[in-house]
């Protein structure tokens, strides 16, 4: 096999696997969200890296990575 051949083959692959991983990985962030809205009874938006949180109930208690939401507002997201 030509050497130029087995590059073009192997950067193929790369690219396919990194586009597959990047579907099914937001195809899982979109679940857990749709999740969380049915479990906390919240309105969730997500806005690239900022989370809109809504509560139906001021008594509901909303935590994300560690911070307690008091009121509806937005939080910064890490990816």
């Amino acid at each position: 096999m030509n050497k130029l051949t087995l590059l073009l083959i192997t950067l193929f692959c790369i690219s396919c696997s990194f586009f597959v991983g990047y579907y099914f990985g937001r195809s899982l962030s979109n679940q857990e969200i749709e999740k969380m809205k049915q479990s906390l009874q919240v309105s969730l938006r997500l806005h690239g890296n900022a989370l809109d949180v809504e509560k139906s109930h001021s008594e509901i208690r909303v935590v994300i990575d560690g911070k307690e939401l008091l009121g509806t507002g937005s939080i910064e997201i890490k990816k």
